[in-house]
């Protein structure tokens, strides 16, 4: 369909019993990760949580900030994925922990955990916020 700019809108369909066979193949060919059964049972239950990409991401981002009771977001990425790592970072996930040997089959074993926080600070009182340089 086509949006009012003249863009190409993308519409994201639920995973469902139906085609989430059609995931698993995905991820078997794009991650050097396989996820077991029971990741797919989770990817059933979540339901609106699990869509595709960087939309994705910002649909889980959304749904989050309006839900208003998460504080932080974690992820494991592999150390050497590099365009993953830059890829969160643009969306304001850091880098807080390394966990040693996280990854069972494939190599370099380490992931990196990322974060990024749903809060932001209060300001002080009769103050404001300092924007960080």
């Amino acid at each position: 369909r086509k949006g009012i700019s003249g863009s190409t809108k993308t519409d994201l369909g639920d995973v469902t019993p139906h085609n989430i066979k059609q995931l698993k193949r995905l991820n078997q060919v794009i991650f050097p990760v396989s996820y077991n059964d029971k990741f797919y049972k989770d990817v059933l239950e979540v339901g609106e949580l699990a869509k595709l990409g960087t939309k994705m991401l910002n649909h889980v981002l959304n749904i989050c900030e309006k839900d208003g009771t998460f504080d932080n977001i974690y992820l494991h990425v592999q150390i050497s994925n590099e365009s993953a790592i830059d890829f969160y970072q643009k969306f304001g996930f850091e880098i807080i922990e390394t966990k040693k040997n996280y990854y069972k089959r494939i190599e370099p074993a380490d992931a990196h955990v990322l974060q990024k926080s749903l809060r932001s600070p209060c300001a002080p009182p009769g103050g404001e916020l300092q924007k960080a340089e």
